[in-house]
């Protein structure tokens, strides 16, 4: 990945039970799972200075290259099935990378997981955002 964070750079993050809940930059949107009461979608621009950040912890794990994701493993599974599908573009090349839960602890799992929540972090703290409803309900 370029030190400088190329121009067409953009993601989509879903993440959640059924994919539910996005980050998605190429649209300028977020979609919040509320449960009980379905989706809900918000226009939400992430500023230049959060795409850069998100940007160098990507190039600082160098998501564009070979992750690392441990052994495959039968019996790790979660109820619900939390799932994490991430396409990512810089400089014209588009990757896509998809999983349900880790079940070992690689360094390249760890950055992913701790990549997730810095996004989602960034997320729930834009006014936007919190002006969407809260979910109703849970997953059993």
């Amino acid at each position: 990945m370029p030190s400088e964070m190329p121009d067409d750079f953009n993601f989509s993050l879903s993440y959640g039970v059924g994919w539910k809940q996005k980050v998605d930059t190429f649209k300028n949107i977020v979609v919040k799972d509320l449960v009980e009461d379905g989706t809900i979608e918000a226009a939400i621009i992430l500023d230049n200075e959060e795409m850069k950040s998100i940007y160098t912890k990507m190039a600082d794990m160098n998501i564009m290259g070979k992750l690392d994701f441990g052994k495959p493993q039968n019996q790790c599974g979660s109820e619900p099935e939390m799932n994490t599908e991430w396409t990512i573009k810089v400089n014209g090349e588009l990757k896509s990378i998809q999983y349900k839960i880790f079940c070992s602890e690689t360094k390249d799992t760890l950055s992913l997981a701790s990549l997730e929540k810095y996004i989602r972090e960034i997320i729930v703290g834009n006014d936007e955002y919190k002006k969407l409803p809260p979910p109703r309900g849970g997953y059993d």
